[in-house]
This record gives C-alpha cells, structure tokens and sequence, in this order.
C-alpha cells in the first residue's frame, strides 16, 4: 500500500513522523517541566470544573496522563499528538481549497510558523497548544456542515465547541467568524433544527463549568482582565503593535518558504481575490479572530500576549496558495521547498536545543529534589509536623509540589479572589512554607498566602541558596527566602 503512494504523500508521512520525534524530544534537555504544564497537572489534580485562569479541560488531560506515565516525556510526547492532529486536519482544510501536491506542500509549510515547532519544548503543554489542535478540526467540521448539512456533521460540531469552550474562552472568536460567514452567506442555517440540536449540545458540554462560573462570581475571568488593563493610552497602541508584529514575525519562515518557491518557478507576487464563498470563508477565519484580538488591544491595553494569536494562525499557508496563485508544482519545486523546511526545522532545533542547554535557568533546570529536601528538612525541624502547604510565586513553588513525593498543596493565584481549594481551618492547623526571590515578595506572599495572620505578624525570612546547573554543569547560585508560619497550637 505504502508503495502506492505518491512522492509528496509519502514526504508527508514521514514529515509527520520526523516532527513528533524531533519536537518531542526537544523538551528532554530541560530537566523539569515548563511551568504551563506543571500548572496543568497541578490544576487536574484538583478534581474541579474551573481553575484560576481557565476552563478545566487541560488540566484534566495533563494530569491523567501524567498519572498514569509519571514521566515528563509523555507531556512533551501528549503535546506534539495533539500539534498533529491539527497539522493533519489543516491537510484535509487545505485538500478543500487546492489541489492535492499544494494542499500536501502547504501543509508541510506550516512547520515555518513558531507554533508548530518549539512550543513543545517551550511550553510543554497548555490550553493554546489543545486549541492548536481543536481550531483546525472545528473549522473543517463547520465547513461540512455548511456543504453537505448532515445532521451526523451538526452533532459532530456541537461536541467539539463544548470541549472547545471547556479549554479556553478564546473558542469564542472562532465562533465569531462562524456566525460572520454564515450570517453572509448562509442565514437559512439559522432556521435549521440540525443548528440548534449543535448549540444545545455544545451548551450541554460546558454547563458544569458554567455552573462552576456562577458558583464562584467568574473569577478566572479576573485573569484575562488584570492581563488586559493598562492605564496608559499609549501602551494600547504600543501592545496591539507588538503584537501584530510578532504575528507576523511567527509565520516569517511560512513566508520565507513560499518566497523561495515564487522565486524558483519565476512566479511574479500577484494577489488574486475574487470575493466569493470560498475566498470570504478563507479571509473571515483567517483574518477574523487576530482582527478582534488587536481591537482587545486597542480597547483594554495591558499585557497582549502574542501566543494569544498563534493558534488562530493555521490557515496562513492555505492562504498564501490561493490568494497568490503559483504554477503547477513540478517534483524539483516540492523537493526544493521540502530541502528547505527540514532546514528550518534544523536551524530553530539547533537554537532551542542550545538554548535549554546553555542556560543555567531555574525555570528549566530547578534541582527540585535539593531544594525540597532541605526545606522539608528545615520545616520539620522547626515545626515537627509533615510539610502539606507551600506558599509564594508558582515557579518556586510548582515543580517542588508536582515532583516530590508528598506532594504539598499550593495556594494557587486566584487574583486576589479566595482560593476555594484551601480551607482556612486546616492551613491554619497545619502551617505553611513560603518561599520567594525577594524578602519584599515574601513578606506580601505571606499575607496572601495566610489572610488570618494579624497585620503586625512578624515576618523572619531566612535566606537559602541554591545551585542550578546546566547540560554542561556549568553552576549557577540563586539565593531564595523563605518564611515559616507555624501551625496553630490547639
């Protein structure tokens, strides 16, 4: 069967599988976790329908899967999974719109935006890297629903944008230019029950964390506002800018590619959009969401994250072949651009991987089992109880609950909103350790941590110290304070 492939179907193939390995095993030269995916498991392990900053569906997955393999490789293996599963349904996208050796190149291409290589590496695993996954499937779902309006298609769709909105709220903008296209160019689906019956289902799926939401005055929403507000009219323009550029500098090797083949075939740049059902569907799920995300950015100002865009990038190369037309594409044109995406690959491998091998940061190289050893030590000598609570900034305190063996609950960043993981009654009873960079973080980490304790509590930060070393055990000392508040005499 194999053997009656063609050439490029095959390139892809093995694309497919290079990938996964190579991105894969990037995030091994780290010797723990990103702090995203550390979050994620410590969120999964809460049992709960929402988090701090999102909805519960990532934590949920980290977590189970971490359980049962109880290694890093399997986030770092999870996440490119979930990165080819939407690489394979930008493929099935972009057989709807080209044909067949382009939809395959186009595909390929995709490895020249950041999204799709080092955000294992680099983020390990993380609701944007689930959206990289689903954005792909729902857009591809939502077009067989318009084509062929199947009611096996509607219900199809209602379940990926429940478990879409159980990700992140960011699912709404993808939404967006649904209802836009449709609204343009299909309004009797309004009408149709097969509509509804996807709505209702989709409502379904999310209701428990709504109900969650409710439950809780929706505060992991005061993640995305405190990311958002800036005072400064200045910054709004100077963030919706920084992150337009950078959108554009994520999908710099997408356009370095295709430049490359437009120079080879001798093709002159010309843009060709004919205003129609397809071109509209291309430019509105293409253009639509990063459109309203600068409009955020011009109304709210604040932190514009650009990784908040990258997901919404993965019709750019389908885009490029139908808007800027090429010639037929010869063997010697798909070998020379593929010569030149296993480039790419080679030259941001090389520079993460000699990145995370270099630096002597504590972010990915933290010596967790030390440092927990000797604070647990210090804990029980002066409290004589087991260590079940950490306080202070998440990097600190994250990979020391995750990775050792007692596992101690931390008192998570709920943006100044009770945490609802942590009873007061116990912390009180069973103390706490908190830990942070600077005396001035600890002493507000305390507070924060312990809303009980009187404003004249006094505060005794104890510095420690600490080694990181790199691949090449090249040290570095990093100096910590901690704080022990001792646990209520009964």
């Amino acid at each position: 069967m194999i053997k009656n492939l063609s050439y490029e179907k095959k390139a892809l193939y093995v694309f497919i599988i290079v990938n996964i390995l190579v991105w894969s095993g990037l995030g091994l030269i780290r010797s723990v976790l990103p702090t995203d995916a550390l979050e994620c498991i410590y969120w999964g392990g809460l049992h709960d329908f929402g988090t701090p900053k999102h909805p519960p569906l990532c934590g949920w997955i980290t977590y189970t899967v971490y359980s049962i393999f109880k290694t890093d490789f399997s986030i770092y293996l999870m996440s490119q999974l979930f990165v080819l599963a939407g690489i394979w349904y930008i493929y099935k996208l972009a057989q709807i719109f080209l044909d067949e050796n382009k939809a395959i190149l186009a595909t390929i291409m995709m490895e020249g935006c950041w999204a799709y290589n080092y955000i294992t590496g680099y983020y390990g695993f993380n609701p944007d890297v689930i959206l990289l996954c689903i954005l792909p499937i729902m857009t591809y779902i939502f077009y067989q629903c318009i084509t062929n309006n199947k009611t096996s298609d509607w219900i199809k769709l209602g379940i990926i944008v429940g478990i879409a909105f159980l990700n992140k709220y960011q699912t709404v903008l993808i939404l967006s230019a649904m209802f836009l296209w449709a609204l343009i160019f299909k309004r009797e689906v309004f009408k149709q029950k097969t509509f509804y019956i996807s709505v209702l289902i989709a409502f379904l799926i999310f209701l428990p964390h709504l109900i969650w939401l409710f439950k809780y005055d929706f505060f992991p929403l005061l993640y995305f506002e405190s990311e958002m507000y800036d005072k400064s009219l200045l910054a709004h323009f100077i963030q919706s800018g920084v992150f337009l550029i950078m959108q554009i500098a994520a999908i710099a090797g997408i356009l370095v590619l295709f430049g490359i083949l437009l120079v080879k075939q001798k093709t002159p740049i010309k843009i060709n959009i004919n205003w129609n059902k397809e071109s509209a569907f291309l430019i509105i799920f293409g253009l639509l969401p990063l459109v309203i995300h600068l409009l955020m950015g011009l109304i709210g100002g604040g932190n514009m994250r650009p990784r908040w865009g990258f997901e919404f990038l993965f019709l750019t190369s389908i885009m490029l072949f139908y808007f800027i037309p090429t010639k037929e594409l010869s063997k010697d044109d798909f070998r020379c651009i593929l010569k030149f995406t296993y480039s790419i690959m080679l030259i941001i491998f090389i520079s993460m991987g000699t990145l995370l091998s270099v630096e002597k940061n504590y972010r990915s190289r933290y010596p967790v089992e030390i440092v927990y050893k000797d604070l647990n030590t210090k804990w029980t000598e002066a409290t004589g109880k087991p260590l079940k609570y950490l306080g202070g900034y998440i990097e600190w305190t994250l990979p020391l609950t995750v990775y050792s063996k007692d596992h101690p609950q931390i008192i998570l960043d709920t943006n100044n909103y009770k945490n609802i993981w942590i009873n007061e009654e116990d912390l009180k009873k069973s103390g706490i350790l908190v830990i942070d960079r600077t005396i001035e973080g600890l002493e507000r980490y305390v507070h924060k941590s312990c809303p009980y304790l009187d404003e004249n509590y006094e505060i005794k930060p104890i510095e420690y110290k600490f080694t990181v070393q790199n691949a090449y055990n090249m040290p570095r000392e990093y100096t910590v304070y901690y704080h022990i508040v001792e646990p209520e005499k009964d």
